[in-house]
């Protein structure tokens, strides 16, 4: 019996490092074992925000892996903006302070952006993607298609090849489109125009896959009538696998704080660290014991922020690492932390992150505002939560934390085991293998 296959489009695969690389990458990886052979599309000699040798060893040697060629447009941008080549410029767009607002080359910068790519800047992609994606097809005897975004110009792809080859088509959303978060704010034909792509995809997929409860409810909420059964929720996970193997730094008696991921714009540790200040001159026991790790792609403006003199000597900073060192990082660490600012947006997000740091098995401190994450972290009984805007309550919450680990008793043994154990990323491939076979059977029926 044939194997069945599924092609993957995707803009972030290995190389690139990142989170956004991890969902596809896991997909990739587990899917043989549920009766699905991956063929992957994705992008040669792209503008990554961060690149990842390392995961390249995570893809099976029998998956066929095609890269085609992309119009990219950020040298363009570098040239306007000033920006340094290898600069990564989700963090350096979504960092700028008011003065580099009122520039005119980040002005035209942005004018262009959201006029010009639409709907972001991964539409030089489509037409190279498209052509090589119908060979693929027929080539390699495709029998599901999958596209994964953002940027959302992959699902333009996925919509392309499902209307040319009435293959089935399932639109998996790791965040929701538009005006989302680091999305380019539009208004007039430009927003119309990316509202019209929104609702083709959302009309024209057999299935729609969100990470969250919030992003399906951002996106049906523009397009009611689209919302039925085909609607399901996936969630982001984590690898058991990823933490097989990885001894753990010594401890050197001291309460380590870690947070691993980009830092940018509002999602912003200043309160911690106002928080922080405060307790040290309150109480000398912090500066004996704390030490606080920042570990990835960090903005100028926020790197400022660790030299306050109170601090400076608290706080480590390693920039962008490979995926294994940072999950090493992680299980050296007593708490993880975990920062989501407070805009009604936020309340949908549910980051690879998060996942990351339960299946580390590490209590999580969250600055997090009321929402999904919020939710799952009660749900599982995994750690500690205080609104990211609530400096009093930030101490109150650290207060209670040095106290526990004081006293031994920082730990995870009231989680909820069974629960982290669903969210392994082979039990959701698993899921995403049922979604693939009922699909297929439908289309035989």
């Amino acid at each position: 019996m044939r194997h069945k296959k599924i092609l993957i489009v995707t803009y972030y695969f290995p190389p690139s490092g990142g989170a956004g690389v991890q969902r596809c990458l896991k997909f990739v990886k587990y899917l043989p074992e549920f009766g699905w052979q991956p063929v992957v599309l994705t992008v040669k000699d792209a503008d990554y925000p961060a690149y990842d040798e390392s995961l390249l060893s995570e893809v099976p040697e029998n998956v066929p892996v095609y890269r085609t060629k992309i119009f990219e447009p950020y040298q363009l941008y570098r040239r306007l903006t000033g920006k340094k080549a290898g600069e990564a410029m989700d963090i350096a767009t979504l960092s700028r302070d008011s003065s580099q607002q009122r520039k005119w080359s980040e002005r035209l910068a942005e004018f262009i952006r959201s006029t010009l790519f639409i709907p972001d800047a991964r539409i030089g992609w489509k037409p190279y993607a498209v052509r090589e994606g119908l060979e693929i097809i027929h080539k390699e005897k495709i029998d599901v298609i999958l596209s994964s975004a953002p940027p959302y110009t992959c699902h333009l792809i996925g919509r392309a090849l499902k209307l040319k080859t009435g293959l089935p088509w399932i639109c998996d959303f790791r965040d929701s489109w538009v005006g989302w978060l680091s999305a380019a704010k539009r208004t007039g034909i430009p927003k119309w125009i990316e509202l019209h792509q929104e609702h083709s995809v959302l009309r024209d997929a057999d299935r729609i896959l969100t990470v969250s409860p919030g992003v399906q409810e951002d996106l049906s909420g523009r397009h009611t009538k689209l919302l039925d059964q085909r609607w399901l929720q996936l969630p982001n996970g984590y690898d058991s696998h990823d933490f097989e193997g990885i001894e753990p730094y010594p401890n050197n008696n001291k309460l380590k704080i870690t947070y691993t991921g980009s830092l940018y714009g509002n999602r912003n540790p200043a309160n911690l660290l106002n928080a922080l200040i405060e307790l040290i001159r309150e109480d000398e026991r912090w500066n004996r014991y704390l030490r606080l790790k920042f570990v990835g792609r960090v903005a100028q403006p926020i790197l400022e922020q660790f030299n306050q003199p109170e601090i400076n000597g608290l706080i480590e900073y390693l920039p962008y690492v490979p995926h294994q060192e940072s999950v090493r990082q992680l299980l050296s660490t007593d708490l993880a932390l975990l920062i989501i600012d407070d805009a009604p947006a936020n309340k949908g997000i549910l980051t690879g992150k998060l996942y990351e740091y339960l299946g580390s098995r590490k209590p999580i401190l969250a600055l997090a505002p009321p929402g999904n994450a919020v939710d799952l972290i009660r749900e599982l009984n995994a750690g500690f939560i205080a609104p990211p805007g609530d400096v009093k309550q930030i101490k109150t919450v650290l207060q209670e934390i040095l106290d526990k680990w004081l006293n031994h008793q920082l730990n995870m043994e009231s989680v909820n085991q069974k629960g982290i154990i669903n969210l392994d990323r082979k039990n959701l491939t698993g899921q995403l293998g049922r979604i693939a076979d009922e699909l297929l059977a439908d289309k035989k029926h």
